[in-house]
């Protein structure tokens, strides 16, 4: 099922798959990516109980769980509805168990404030014992130059230093020193089929077409935010991540990797990501 969230500025159709947004108008222009090329039929998929490849291994069990985890195949009920606001939820069960040895209740809401789009996530703790997980977004924003000519632009002066990753998608240790400043401009070598990793000091990027600004994106919750772009694609995924993916060769348990949460059985947090957009 779908549903539809509309005002003077935007209209977003959402998916009870996954909770994804799968499509976004905003002032007469589709904004999320829809597949022009063939390379990837993803929108803005939820990732929940963990982002990228990341194994979870709990008690010395493994369990065998996607890369971004479970939630953007299942199906979310819906919570409440209004013109402006939509809250879906995802209640773990006896499939989530199979995968993911912990109790959870997640929260999916997405509400409409003039030009912007917030996404908020609310993890519950309904069991006596630990919830650990993690999670994170990958919106996408179609791009209507070529990819050339836009840059990224951070809130604040930055180091920005990529974490690498393998083919896998397993971290190596490598890192690579991409400029220093506010500014990433985003070339074809970098982002063609592949990801950046970053930890920046900002909360907030904007994406921009030379000096015009297409889409702001905050993620004042999220401690890591990935770029990705399929190969040859006029797009780009702007991801705020709660996680980092395994590092190749290295062996944790589940609750002591990188960016894990916790929560104690009764427990709940609540984490947000702002997107406004301007007209093209």
């Amino acid at each position: 099922m779908r549903y539809k969230l509309e005002n003077d500025a935007m209209s977003v159709m959402i998916d009870a798959l996954g909770a994804e947004p799968v499509s976004l108008v905003f002032r007469g222009r589709e904004r999320l990516w829809q597949n022009a090329n063939g390379s990837w039929a993803g929108h803005a998929p939820v990732l929940f109980p963990v982002c990228g490849n990341c194994a979870v291994d709990v008690g010395g069990v493994h369990y065998r769980l996607p890369r971004h985890g479970f939630a953007r195949r299942m199906n979310f009920a819906l919570k409440a509805q209004t013109e402006r606001c939509l809250s879906l939820v995802l209640h773990s069960d006896g499939e989530t168990l199979r995968q993911f040895p912990f109790a959870f209740v997640l929260t999916v809401t997405y509400r409409l404030e003039g030009d912007s789009l917030l996404i908020g996530y609310e993890a519950e703790n309904p069991a006596e014992e630990p919830l650990y997980f993690s999670w994170g977004g990958h919106l996408s924003h179609a791009l209507f130059a070529p990819f050339s000519r836009h840059v990224l632009r951070f809130a604040e002066r930055e180091e920005l230093i990529a974490a690498l990753h393998d083919g896998e998608g397993r971290l190596t240790g490598e890192r690579k020193l991409l400029g220093t400043g506010r500014e990433l401009p985003l070339s074809q070598e970098a982002l063609n089929g592949n990801t950046l990793i970053f930890k920046p000091r900002s909360r907030e990027v904007t994406l921009c077409e030379g000096e015009k600004p297409l889409a702001k994106v905050g993620f004042a919750d999220f401690d890591y935010l990935l770029l990705w772009r399929p190969a040859g694609a006029d797009m780009l995924c702007v991801e705020p991540w709660g996680n980092l993916p395994d590092r190749a060769g290295e062996f944790l348990p589940f609750p002591q990797k990188r960016g894990v949460r916790v929560l104690a059985g009764g427990e709940s947090v609540s984490a947000l990501q702002k997107i406004t957009y301007y007209e093209v």
